[in-house]
């Protein structure tokens, strides 16, 4: 009988210490850290604390630790935190100060929010600044004339989802609805001259996005389609003239913003500027070289779920 005792209390004692040995004390080495429903950098997040946050890891589970944190309820819950964002400073059976006991309460956010692996649909509006590049002759010509070209002020509204790669990386496709054109202003002729060329559509940009715990960069190509383009003069003469235009067009959009947390959400702010490639301009014969390629200066506000 005691024989059989002396062995269940040595198999309890090893069983105990492999679990310790496999505990680990983490400290959060980044300015403001996701932690996870699971071990997966796709998955939902159930809190963010910030730099020098300890907590005491159970286990390591591929590239993520996991930890117990509260939840936004108030609950304590098992979550996981990438290892990418924190550092080992001991073990279970010897930590060192500060520790976090495994039930840790995480530090209120930061309120930057953590890089790109925030992940989730983008919701957002705002206003479009719109121009046109002429080819060289067209341009030499209004120049001649004293006519100006001048930008055309719209607004754009969609929603785009975040696909998170790393901590630091993400794609972001989206569709927008968007306006775009452009003014021409002057005297033409000795007479006063105003005509705008009105022009919306469809648009969808797919940028690459490298974020630094809040502010972020992103650039990428766009696709898009004019949906109406009308040539108003003054006296407020219009006229549809979406059949002598490309209505496909492409380009490249570059810019960057700063994402804030904000509870369950996070605040997105955003500049961008747009580069086209297309000629819109839809050439009568093979004599006709004229060019006019879209621009555009894009200021977004959103909120990401």
């Amino acid at each position: 009988m005691k024989k059989t005792t002396i062995i269940v209390c040595t198999l309890v004692l090893l069983l105990t210490a492999a679990v310790v040995a496999e505990a680990a004390v983490i400290r959060v080495k980044v300015q403001t850290a996701n932690v996870r429903q699971t071990a997966d950098i796709n998955s939902p997040i159930v809190s963010r604390v910030s730099m020098g946050t300890t907590f005491e890891a159970t286990k390591k589970v591929g590239n993520f630790y996991e930890i117990s944190v509260k939840d936004n309820a108030g609950n304590f819950v098992t979550a996981y935190i990438s290892a990418d964002v924190v550092e080992e400073v001991g073990t279970g059976a010897q930590p060192v100060q500060p520790t976090v006991p495994a039930q840790a309460r995480p530090t209120e956010a930061a309120p930057y929010a953590s890089r790109a692996a925030a992940g989730g649909i983008i919701v957002g509006v705002g206003a479009v600044l719109s121009n046109l590049t002429y080819d060289k002759d067209s341009q030499a010509y209004l120049d001649e004339n004293d006519v100006s070209k001048k930008m055309r002020f719209g607004f754009q509204i969609g929603a785009g989802y975040e696909i998170p790669f790393s901590e630091n990386f993400s794609i972001v496709p989206g569709i927008y609805y968007s306006t775009a054109g452009s003014k021409l202003e002057g005297t033409f002729l000795g007479t006063a001259y105003k005509e705008t060329l009105s022009m919306s559509g469809i648009v969808i940009p797919i940028d690459l996005k490298l974020s630094f715990n809040g502010p972020f960069i992103a650039a990428g190509p766009y696709l898009g389609l004019i949906l109406s383009a009308k040539d108003i003069s003054s006296p407020g003469e219009t006229t549809d003239v979406l059949d002598e235009i490309n209505k496909f067009h492409f380009g490249l959009s570059c810019g960057g913003g700063i994402e804030l947390n904000m509870s369950s959400m996070t605040l997105v702010v955003k500049a961008a500027y747009q580069l086209g490639f297309t000629n819109l301009h839809k050439a009568e014969n093979a004599s006709d070289t004229g060019s006019m390629k879209h621009n555009a200066i894009i200021i977004l506000a959103g909120i990401k779920l």
